[in-house]
């Protein structure tokens, strides 16, 4: 028996800063299943499911087939009957690897794009309602946000969830940033002067020559870089 899955959606406004997020609108229109207009791709991180490993807290790990699936913002293993279920228990897990990546869970799943010792960077993909459109008794479009939705259970009623009325859905992607000693936390200009007080002179400069997007790895890897030049053992 499939696990069943809860899928919390959110509103368009989102809690998290938006200045570090890559957006992507999906328009799915009445009769048309979400599966056939957001892709597999999109949904998982990979193409199929990848030997894993899952490290605990208390230094034991368990090995199966994963996957990250972004819809759901969770972490998918297929158990030993061949059932697709979902990691529980978040808060015990230490690191997930798979492959040649690494996972975190702090504020979701974040998948590790850059480890330079002294910090690192963090991705979350995520794939939630963004705002529908009610078609009035003349099939005119009235719009209107979304505060929540019905929820999405297990992956069969998934596939086969088919929209009754003309629906948006985002495809966010935000990064994070932690040194040595703080948790991660959204990457924005508040958080990276509140993580590296005693470097705020050197930060503001490199902000202001280089007008980084918070949302680019490239612009983000590179302001890593200018990190360790300018704090080469630990920011404080």
């Amino acid at each position: 028996m499939k696990a069943v899955f809860v899928l919390i959606l959110f509103s368009f406004f989102y809690t998290i800063d938006t200045t570090a997020q890559t957006r992507k609108l999906v328009k799915i229109n009445p009769g048309e299943k979400i599966t056939e207009k957001i892709p597999q791709n999109e949904i998982y991180t990979y193409p199929e499911f990848t030997s894993g490993r899952v490290y605990l807290t208390n230094n034991t790990y368990s090995m199966a087939p994963m996957n990250y699936n972004s819809l759901f913002g969770e972490m998918q293993f297929i158990n030993p009957k061949g059932d697709t279920v979902s990691l529980s228990d978040e808060k015990k897990i230490k690191v997930i690897v798979i492959d040649k990546d690494t996972f975190y869970y702090t504020d979701g799943y974040l998948k590790l794009v850059l480890d330079a010792g002294n910090v690192q960077l963090a991705n979350k993909k995520i794939i939630s309602f963004a705002n529908r459109q009610k078609l009035g008794g003349f099939g005119e479009q009235s719009q209107s946000s979304i505060d929540t939705y019905n929820n999405l259970v297990g992956q069969n009623s998934l596939k086969e969830l088919v929209a009754k009325e003309i629906i948006t859905m985002e495809i966010d992607s935000v990064f994070y940033i932690k040194d040595g000693v703080s948790s991660f936390k959204v990457v924005n200009k508040k958080n990276l002067l509140d993580i590296y007080p005693k470097n705020e002179k050197d930060l503001k400069n490199y902000l202001k020559e280089n007008k980084v997007n918070f949302s680019s790895e490239e612009d983000l890897r590179k302001l890593i870089l200018y990190f360790k030049t300018i704090v080469p053992v630990r920011p404080l």
